[in-house]
């Protein structure tokens, strides 16, 4: 009865405070930004369209929409000639004067095009960077990473960036997802909405109502978009021809070898998983039309023949000169190593390839013909190897892919490329399989490609259901408790590689981001170390070197502080949490490690260290980029050097 009353009260209060900000003017103001990404509906709604929902419906205010630029109503609101704005970022000077929620999501800044390929920053030297006038805190983020990569680029301030999009821009996440091309700058701000401080009661339902369902709305229309924006691209590449053909097809059909760590068929789910339906589930995704297996668990030879007989629309076959004389084939849709595999203590010096196959072709390069065995598929030319027939393979993954019991040498040979073939009466579909190709983008790639340490585990299962169908009851459950354990050991591997960086056995960036949404606002110091002279070392005696250098570092924070709160992010800069009193202390034993290190010295390697020690009321986020301008003010004293972070 007293929660019902003092819910009752706390209703009752809020709508009185609402009846006396609008007894003069029964009209709340809301700020729309003017920018098309804001209204590109999903499932039928827009980012506008979910803040307009929350104010209109939930708060149930009386809304009239004032449209303007970013730059507009964000003067607008603190002006405040507006009463609230959907996305504000936020900083410490909007923080003065406008109250904020909670975040609504993350934003980061990137430098992207239209038109030109971005696949690192080296391709930004000696290029042209348009950024929005007097937008500092972006520049200055820009400017400090040009400075760490040694990227010597022309940084032009314009009005209106919409302009120059076809060239390289600076921008927030939320409007460079539409380009195909970007590169990852900084963390930019947690993005909020913003009240005018007249509102101040009103905070708390905002909060209330992300919370209950505004939240997870906008997160999943966050993890849409870039699909969005590659639809659109790959609608608007098509031919009028090309559409027609999309419209009358129902599904499209293909299939794929069912026992190489590429793809492999669980038989229970009757599903493949691998890279290569990763890649075929991502193209039926931009496409819009399904992409049905068809002959699962069949042999190779028998699906190919199926595929010369026109009843499977496309295969992933090897770009082969025999390949092409029959077939057509689309672009390349990434590239895989091909590997030598050898037994080490094996005087065999035949070589098993794959009939027909890419392994054939590079064979002949390496292997007189007399000493090559051909095998129709990969499950023959395994069963070979194991057997000690032939003493080398040539395979497109490695040898932990495969029980083979004895000791292997690995070596890469080359990359080769991924390819759909397709009949020769199939150019349309060939040519809507390359426009689709062309939007997925090297992010897309690379959430692909780790995959398949995931794959790998399936396949561990995959072997256990041939294990039951072929050997004996008492030997099943031995294998089966050997398979348990070695899941168990897999799944302890892969938790630890997905969490922990192999090199220094420190966490990585993924237990950072979990570390700042757990204790988000805790107080203590927040650390920033970057290595000195990291980079000529890697040039001058190699990446190996490098590692070493790392792996040292790695240990001397080891020494000095706890392991659960010292991070790599990326390359040779560390982020670290200290709460104890006796933080310079650390730091310096840290430093007098770093001198007396052989492999530190050696190199010419120093620390450059930056620290804030922030209050309970910032975000480690926030901290954290203060902690990294005092690196960076540590960095021009050179040498093993300590800054902190002063407002």
């Amino acid at each position: 009865m007293k929660l019902l009353k003092n819910r009752f009260l706390k209703l009752l209060l809020f709508l009185t405070m609402t009846m006396v900000a609008f007894s003069n003017d029964n009209t709340f103001y809301l700020g729309i930004q003017n920018y098309p990404e804001t209204e590109v509906e999903i499932d039928g709604i827009s980012i506008n369209g979910i803040i307009r929902d929350l104010f209109k419906n939930e708060l149930k205010l009386n809304v009239k929409e004032v449209h303007g630029s970013w730059r507009e109503s964000h003067n607008n609101l603190e002006k405040g000639t507006i009463d609230a704005l959907g996305l504000v970022t936020k900083n410490t000077v909007r923080k003065n004067n406008i109250l904020l929620s909670k975040p609504i999501f993350s934003e980061n800044l990137y430098v992207a095009s239209d038109k030109i390929p971005l696949d690192s920053p080296y391709d930004l030297m000696n290029q042209t960077i348009y950024v929005f006038k007097g937008d500092e805190i972006p520049i200055k983020h820009l400017k400090d990473f040009l400075e760490k990569n040694n990227i010597d680029a022309n940084i032009v301030e314009v009005d209106n960036i919409d302009d120059f999009k076809d060239n390289f821009y600076l921008d927030s996440e939320f409007i460079a997802l539409k380009s195909q091309n970007r590169l990852l700058v900084s963390f930019l701000a947690p993005v909020c909405i913003g009240v005018n401080k007249k509102y101040e009661y009103l905070l708390p339902h905002i909060n209330t109502a992300l919370n209950k369902k505004y939240s997870k709305k906008i997160s999943n229309h966050f993890k849409n978009l870039p699909l969005y924006y590659q639809r659109e691209r790959f609608q608007n590449s098509l031919t009028e021809e090309e559409k027609d053909f999309l419209s009358q097809k129902k599904f499209i059909t293909t299939s794929l070898e069912d026992d190489i760590s590429l793809s492999i068929y669980i038989k229970n789910s009757d599903q493949f998983i691998g890279i290569l339906p990763e890649y075929i589930d991502k193209i039926a995704s931009i496409i819009e039309i399904p992409i049905k297996y068809t002959y699962n668990g069949k042999k190779w030879t028998y699906i190919q023949k199926k595929f010369k007989q026109e009843e499977i629309d496309f295969l992933t076959l090897s770009t082969t000169a025999e390949g092409k004389s029959s077939y057509i084939f689309s672009e390349a849709i990434d590239y895989i190593p091909m590997h030598l595999l050898n037994h080490i203590d094996s005087g065999d010096y035949n070589v098993g390839v794959l009939k027909d196959g890419k392994s054939q072709d590079i064979g002949k390069e390496y292997f007189i013909e007399e000493d090559m065995k051909i095998y129709n598929s990969t499950a023959e030319l395994f069963e070979a190897f194991k057997k000690d027939e032939v003493g080398y393979i040539i395979s497109p993954y490695n040898i932990y892919d495969r029980d083979c019991g004895k000791q292997h040498k690995d070596i890469k040979i080359k990359d080769i490329p991924i390819n759909f073939a397709f009949s020769k009466k199939q150019k349309i579909l060939r040519n809507i399989f390359n426009k689709a190709i062309a939007v997925i983008g090297d992010i897309d790639k690379n959430e692909i490609r780790n995959f398949v340490e995931i794959d790998q585990k399936e396949y561990v299962l995959n072997i256990t259901e041939e294990a039951e169908e072929k050997k004996k009851i008492w030997y099943i459950t031995i294998f089966i408790l050997l398979v348990l354990i070695s899941k168990i050991v897999f799944q302890k591997k892969l938790t630890k590689a997905l969490k922990y960086d192999q090199l220094t056995n420190l966490p990585n960036r993924y237990l950072f981001n979990e570390f700042c949404k757990k204790n988000d606002f805790i107080k203590g110091a927040v650390i920033v170390i970057d290595l000195d002279n990291f980079k000529k070392t890697n040039d001058k005696y190699g990446h190996s070197k490098g590692d070493s250098v790392l792996s040292e570092v790695g240990k001397l924070l080891l020494d000095v502080f706890p392991r659960e709160n010292t991070f790599r992010i990326s390359g040779d800069e560390f982020y670290l949490y200290y709460g104890d009193n006796d933080l310079l202390e650390r730091l310096e034993k840290l430093i007098y490690l770093g001198k007396n290190s052989n492999i530190i010295t050696k190199y010419n390697i120093s620390f450059s260290i930056g620290y804030y020690i922030k209050n309970n009321d910032e975000s480690l986020e926030l901290s954290f980029e203060k902690a990294d301008i005092a690196m960076y003010d540590a960095k021009k004293i050179n040498g093993f050097s300590i800054m902190q972070y002063k407002k």
